[in-house]
């Protein structure tokens, strides 16, 4: 199933979904529930996602009488599997209703490369004899665009709670670099891989990641470049809606990274 269109109001959600259904497609309406059980998300731009299966999509619209609108990284990364909803810990240590889980991409190489193109597109243009990936979900990432790019590869990882640069990797000759990031919420983790490179005369050109979850907040000093902005609310613990309403928590993944506080306004 992909995302062919957003609400904002159920009643018009539901509207497209019943049309939808007499003309023989299936549909699947997402985040009704998350809606419904902490209404003040709507305000925060939570929307109500209208999916259909892939092979009936162009029908789909052709019915509703809409464009096509949706992100192609976001229909890849849904197609994954990789988009997902409930009450959620992040590795920053917040609380939140969606949650990106790019392992399930990992999981398809043939997607990933396909998402790596377009990062490797949008960093043609820049100056940078390196793409440089942090541990542990940047790596396979910065790999493949380094390849595509025809650049050396390096990786940060962090050693006694310090991110540093992998130990044997030749670092003669890079001078100027791209970081490559999956999943940017706080941008802790690029912040942290910059400060490393900086300490070593080497300078960030551009940043560059799969997608932007702080609704176009972070800021690296630098160009910030990504294939999806989604713009989803988090919370503090102690001022999370999903826990007061009582909704299982979930931390997924792991990280070797201690939570740190929210750097995004």
């Amino acid at each position: 199933m992909i995302t062919i269109a957003k609400f904002e109001n159920f009643f018009e959600a539901e509207l497209a979904s019943s049309l939808l259904l007499e003309n023989g497609i299936a549909t699947e309406l997402l985040n009704v529930r998350m809606l419904s059980m902490a209404p003040g998300l709507a305000g925060q731009r939570l929307q109500i996602e209208l999916q259909v299966p892939a092979s009936q999509k162009e029908m789909a619209l052709l019915i509703l009488n809409i464009q096509d609108s949706i992100n192609p990284a976001e229909e890849l990364l849904r197609a994954e599997g990789a988009i997902l909803e409930g009450h959620f810990q992040l590795t920053s240590g917040r609380h939140s209703g969606m949650y990106v889980e790019k392992i399930r991409l990992l999981q398809n190489p043939s997607a990933a490369k396909e998402l790596c193109a377009q990062l490797a597109t949008l960093l043609a243009d820049y100056d940078i004899d390196c793409v440089v990936g942090p541990a542990y979900g940047g790596i396979a990432l910065a790999f493949e665009v380094a390849s595509l790019l025809g650049k050396s590869f390096v990786f940060c990882q962090r050693k006694d709670g310090q991110m540093t640069i992998r130990s044997g990797f030749d670092l003669n000759g890079v001078k100027r670099v791209a970081i490559v990031e999956d999943i940017v919420t706080t941008g802790g983790s690029v912040e942290e891989v910059n400060a490393c490179l900086s300490q070593r005369g080497i300078t960030v050109e551009v940043v560059a990641a799969l997608v932007d979850r702080s609704g176009g907040k972070a800021d690296f000093g630098v160009p910030f470049l990504n294939l999806l902005q989604l713009d989803i609310p988090s919370w503090e613990p102690d001022q999370c809606p999903l826990c007061a309403q009582g909704l299982p928590l979930v931390k997924p993944g792991s990280s070797d990274k201690a939570p740190a506080p929210d750097t995004t306004p």
